[in-house]
């Protein structure tokens, strides 16, 4: 305990290293161009915007991989004009930042805000927190923007407000399309055992002949992909394009789409038939397949 009471004493002595690498304001004639960009966007013109940015600048929103242009930034103004009445309001109790730096002649403003946007037409909002960062150079031009928002919840309530309902999302590459090509290729290799165990108990199994009639159970199933493997000495199927794994928020679950050119191998008499085929797969929470639909071209 004296150890550590003479250690907490000398903290205030000792202190930490600091560098002072520039002077933070809460007022400055820098953040009065960004107050100013905000007017502009409520109700100013596409040349009030271009006035206040340079030639060059870049504007980055979330997850760009690229800066986006003042040309990108007049369009969307514009956008949000024509469909919105909006308005930027300081979230309380934050209040502006702008930072000079050692060496810069231009200052580093930072505000938090409140984004809305009632929609002209149906009347819905749309509103969100906002973080900006803007570099204004010493001719009181901004040079750069950073805006960061929740890209995700801001999107789906302007389709909302637009009458459209996201009702989820589309992916290329996941889990399940893993799951996918793995199971195609047990097929291929004749390992029907293994293909199995992808499948819930309860599994149906639709074929375009049948769509709208009693589905195929699991263990009929099984005795189709054992009668294919006998029948067909190589099955090799070449996928086309590109699977598609699909979350559908209505119904809280995934379908993977896809296609595939299906060569097989006639084992008696050497026959390469080329087929399309087309599969829909629907999986539960716990990975495993509930339904399958296949399409076969006849």
């Amino acid at each position: 305990m004296k150890k550590l009471a003479i250690a907490l004493a000398l903290i205030p002595v000792l202190g930490w290293s600091q560098v002072k690498s520039g002077v933070t304001y809460s007022e400055h004639p820098g953040y009065d161009v960004v107050t100013e960009s905000y007017r502009i966007w409520e109700s100013g013109t596409e040349a009030d915007l271009r006035g206040i940015y340079t030639e060059d600048a870049k504007i980055w929103g979330p997850g760009d991989d690229e800066a986006g242009t003042v040309d990108d930034e007049v369009k969307g103004m514009i956008w949000w004009q024509e469909n919105f009445d909006i308005s930027f309001t300081n979230m309380d109790p934050a209040t502006p930042d702008i930072i000079k730096y050692k060496g810069e002649k231009g200052v580093w403003t930072l505000d938090w805000m409140i984004f809305t946007g009632v929609n002209k037409e149906s009347g819905d909002t749309v509103s969100g927190q906002l973080h900006t960062a803007n570099y204004v150079n010493e001719d009181g031009k901004i040079e750069m923007t950073l805006n960061y928002f929740d890209r995700e919840s801001m999107g789906a309530q302007i389709q909302a407000s637009l009458g459209m309902h996201r009702n989820g999302r589309v992916y290329d590459e996941h889990p399940l399309i893993d799951k996918l090509n793995q199971m195609v290729a047990h097929f291929e290799a004749g390992e029907i055992e293994q293909l199995t165990t992808y499948f819930a108990a309860d599994a149906t199994f639709n074929r375009l002949s049948t769509m709208g009639e009693t589905p195929l159970t699991l263990e009929e199933r099984i005795e189709t992909w054992n009668a294919s493997v006998a029948q067909n000495s190589v099955r090799d199927l070449v996928q086309y394009g590109y699977p598609d794994a699909v979350y559908y928020a209505r119904s809280d679950s995934w379908t993977v789409y896809s296609w595939w050119w299906a060569n097989n191998t006639n084992a008696e008499t050497g026959e390469v038939t080329k087929k399309f085929l087309h599969l829909v797969h629907n999986f539960n929470s716990e990975g495993k397949v509930t339904s399958e639909g296949v399409y076969l071209q006849q």
